[in-house]
């Protein structure tokens, strides 16, 4: 095995390498001990890339590699290039001192093989996973990119001198979103607890780095994960002893591989107790088949399409409400359309009836204005952003009480359709108003107005501070942001004296909010004030905290110098 001296900038490293992460620590330690001993071990290097000489007398074309890349050693190679710059700096000095420059380390000791891309990759690896401060995330890229090429975890595993759970777990760990790895690259989110997360799916991942964005323990990563899953015991069909469908469209959740509680679930050994499912798209469709099931059980006194509602009959009943977002208007829309497919009449109750009854099926008042033809049976099949199946009752116009008939006069309905309207025209007036001078906010160049605030700026500034404090202090002042009824304007009017109260209201408002966890000016403006407001709380907090992360601290880089004498060891 021939050992050859290569120039330095003539070796690259290769893009191949699992490895994508160096101590710098570690390396200036490293660096310094070849500086003092020498290169112990030559890197491994293979041709990159050759150039084609032509011999003059003979015509034979001889190709001449003018470029290596690494396949083992990269480590040391960025220790010796770390020398190197070192040396081109000092030699620099030399240079304009005129003294004779050194070149101990322009060359680096090389064994250089011919080696296919396959062959090197899986040197790369087995060289890096042999580490023992090997990175668990660049150990499952790397195991990963084994099962891409063809090897099967039972051989990986072989190779390594792993289990074959451990390979298959740290492939799914390559599943993380990059924002999660590199957050336990850092040690915000242990291993245990990753492995968890790389179960999940990518937007869910997105969700828990957003939400949970500082350190976690594995029990935090477990709560979460057990709150995003779908609690099997609280499913209608598994309350009513229903799950089962004779379409065999679904298995029952007691046999699923999706129910936390099965051992083919990924998250049996997280959680064995509570059954949950995880398969959001499987637990919908069963909450629709339900829902239909539901109806079809009662298809025998359903009003069909076209039939008039009368008495002694329900009917199905149906609306979206102006103020849902556009997500949970496209799910009603897909639930109404699949009822539709069911052939029963669909309405409005508001078109119908005069409004909800709020008692329940089996109250003895139900039963009375149910023969007295007081109320109608009905059966709403969507409730909040989901399907679901519920009996109600509506007040029937007061003209058709002694009807056999519950359909109203169409004039009656077109009068108060009209009146609705009439009231709906004044709201979308102001409406359209207040959006007209929302742009005028965004674009008019009010802001660059100068001098003292005018009284009717006070007045907007104030209303503005007093409508954003917590609505518990808001209801001491009887007011609330949420009722229309709540005159700010008038209220800070007849109660200018308050007003300093309204604003320390305000600013604890804001130093609570959970924006203080992301923005430092309001971390600052914390400690300005309540180091001014409760000096003795302030300090006794000081204290703990520095006690406690002192003490971290020192065992954080007790555990560093025994990993960098680990380091220097080896090299």
């Amino acid at each position: 095995m021939e050992v050859q001296n290569i120039r330095i900038d003539l070796i690259s490293p290769s893009p191949l390498n699992p490895r994508k992460t160096f101590d710098e620590t570690a390396l200036q330690e490293l660096a310094s001990n070849i500086e003092k001993q020498g290169l112990l071990q030559p890197i491994t290097v293979r041709v990159a890339k050759s150039e084609d000489v032509t011999d003059l007398e003979t015509g034979n074309v001889t190709a001449i590699p003018c470029l290596y890349e690494i396949v083992c050693g990269e480590r040391r190679f960025r220790a010796v290039s770390l020398l190197k710059a070192k040396e081109d700096e000092e030699n620099i000095a030399k240079i304009k001192a005129h003294r004779k420059k050194s070149e101990k380390f322009q060359t680096i000791s090389c064994i250089v093989r011919e080696m296919t891309d396959d062959e090197a990759f899986e040197a790369m690896i087995t060289e890096n996973l042999q580490r023992k401060d090997v990175d668990p995330i660049e150990e499952a890229f790397a195991f990963a990119q084994l099962t891409e090429k063809g090897r099967s975890l039972e051989d990986i595993a072989l190779k390594f001198g792993k289990s074959a759970r451990f390979v298959f777990d740290r492939i799914k760990l390559n599943g993380l979103i990059p924002e999660l790895k590199e957050r336990v690259r850092n040690g915000d989110i242990p291993l245990s607890g990753a492995m968890i997360l790389s179960k999940l799916d990518e937007e869910t991942q997105k969700e828990f780095n957003e939400e949970e964005d500082e350190q976690c323990t594995v029990a935090m990563i477990r709560d979460y994960v057990s709150n995003s899953f779908l609690e099997l015991d609280k499913a209608d069909w598994i309350k009513e002893d229903a799950d089962n469908w004779e379409n065999g469209e679904f298995k029952k959740c007691s046999q699923c591989e999706s129910n936390t509680c099965n051992h083919g679930c990924l998250f049996y050994e997280m959680n064995n107790k509570n059954a949950r499912c995880i398969n959001a798209t499987c637990f919908d469709k069963k909450r629709l088949a339900y829902v239909i099931q539901k109806i079809l059980l009662e298809s025998e006194n359903l009003v069909k399409v076209g039939e008039p509602l009368s008495f002694g009959k329900t009917v199905i009943v149906a609306k979206a409400d102006s103020y849902w977002s556009d997500e949970r208007k496209a799910q009603y829309e897909s639930v109404l359309e699949a009822v539709k497919q069911l052939g029963f009449e669909v309405v409005n109750p508001d078109e119908v009836f005069r409004y909800s009854c709020y008692y329940g099926a089996d109250d003895e008042r139900i039963l009375k204005m149910l023969d007295e033809g007081e109320v109608y049976r009905c059966i709403s099949f969507f409730g909040h952003y989901k399907p679901e199946f519920d009996i109600k009752f509506y007040y029937t116009r007061k003209e058709l009480v002694s009807s056999t008939s519950a359909v109203a006069d169409p004039k009656e309905l077109e009068r108060e359709k009209i009146n609705a309207q009439l009231a709906r025209n004044k709201e979308i007036v102001i409406e359209k108003s207040a959006e007209e001078m929302r742009k005028w906010a965004q674009e008019k160049p009010y802001y660059q107005r100068e001098g003292e605030l005018s009284s009717n700026e006070q007045l907007v500034l104030d209303v503005v501070i007093l409508s954003s404090c917590n609505s518990d202090f808001l209801k001491t002042l009887k007011l609330s942001k949420w009722d229309k009824k709540s005159d700010f304007v008038n209220y800070i009017k007849n109660n200018q004296a308050d007003r300093l109260q309204w604003y320390r209201a305000f600013i604890s408002e804001c130093l609570s909010s959970n924006n203080v966890n992301f923005y430092p000016y309001l971390q600052e403006c914390q400690k300005i004030l309540f180091a001014e407001q409760y000096p003795d709380d302030y300090t006794a907090l000081t204290k703990k905290f520095a006690d406690s992360y002192s003490k971290k601290e020192m065992k954080l880089k007790k555990r560093l110098e025994e990993l960098n004498n680990d380091n220097a060891e080896e090299a």
